[in-house]
């Protein structure tokens, strides 16, 4: 992934040697790179960054201007400086990477929103492609484009993100590329309310926000998926029992009923815009007495919703208006 490179840094016009504070975290006594984001000093290592960056090798290349020195001559370092125009907090994310003994996710950690798209973003920009790759990998596992390993799960975010977080991975994906990612990240966002105008503000104080096309394509999709889910109801309790059922007249009964009473169901039952959720709940409350028998109650709880969610998880792109080559596989209609 190549974009055009920065020109040489350029120091701010004036910093105010006081306000500058060092990184609780990142200031290694021996380091050989101070990088200062906004009044924030880093003191790292350049090897890791000029080894893994061909931004930071260019940087690093060229003569500093003088004045980005003096400060740090006055006080008797011999680091080289270089300022940045990235927030102290996406810059801390980043550069963890490239810290010995440090990683975004070791042993049970989830990693947050913010430091998976600090690391994307810095990554895409100082094309540090591995980053990108690692944390975008980290990303698919969520919004995927294979059916058959969302749906066990049926997590449509990382349990550490916010729904809100999916306008930041829809934002990641156009960035990156990922046009596959894009239906389930904008899957997610349709279930936003009006929060979904403003976005949200990231750690550092910036708001994320979908482009004004994302935006209009998650209103029209957001109806089309409350389409969706009322489809799913009404096919879910049809009269077909299932194919092994040893009481088809109790069950085909039972059926009818829980298809009769979807008109006294709640709206956010019968047409919720996250048409993937279980209906057990409701075959529950319709059948305390459990007069459906066990193969036709699995039936409701796996098999059933499964295909018809299937269908729908292959419209996704359409729905969206978004396309995307080889999304899905071809349907086994049940007869």
């Amino acid at each position: 992934m190549k974009h055009s490179r920065p020109a040489s840094p350029s120091p701010p016009a004036q910093d105010d040697a006081c306000s500058v504070q060092r990184d609780e975290e990142l200031w290694f006594s021996d380091g050989n790179l101070i990088l200062l984001a906004r009044n924030v000093e880093f003191r790292v290592y350049q090897g890791p960054l000029i080894a893994h960056s061909p931004i930071f090798k260019d940087m690093l290349s060229l003569p500093q201007p003088d004045d980005a020195h003096k400060r740090e001559q006055k006080e008797g370092s011999s680091c080289a400086t270089v300022h940045l125009s990235d927030s102290p907090e996406d810059l801390r994310h980043f550069l963890q990477v490239f810290t010995s003994g440090r990683s975004l996710r070791t042993g049970s950690h989830e990693p947050s929103f913010d430091e998976v798209s600090a690391c994307v973003r810095l990554g895409h920009k100082y094309e540090v492609d591995h980053v990108v790759q690692r944390n975008m990998d980290f990303l698919r596992k969520y919004y995927t484009d294979d059916f058959d390993a969302w749906y066990p799960s049926n997590l449509v975010r990382p349990p550490s993100f916010k729904a809100i977080n999916s306008i930041g991975v829809v934002n990641l994906a156009r960035l990156t590329g990922d046009v596959r990612m894009l239906p389930t990240a904008l899957m997610d966002c349709c279930t936003l309310g009006a929060e979904i105008v403003d976005g949200f503000v990231r750690e550092d104080g910036t708001r994320e926000t979908l482009s004004m096309e994302d935006l209009g394509r998650c209103f029209v999709g957001r109806t089309k998926m409350a389409q969706a889910s009322a489809r799913i109801a009404h096919q879910m309790f049809r009269t077909l029992v299932s194919p092994t059922c040893k009481h088809t007249a109790c069950c085909g009964r039972v059926l009818q009923r829980m298809l009769n009473e979807l008109g006294n169901a709640k709206d956010d039952v019968i047409s919720c815009v996250d048409w993937y959720a279980s209906w057990m709940v409701y075959v529950d409350s319709r059948d305390e007495e459990r007069e459906l028998c066990n193969r036709c109650y699995k039936m409701l709880e796996g098999e059933r919703p499964k295909r018809l969610q299937k269908e729908v998880w292959q419209n996704l792109p359409a729905m969206l208006n978004i396309t995307v080559e080889g999304w899905g596989a071809t349907l086994k209609k049940e007869p």
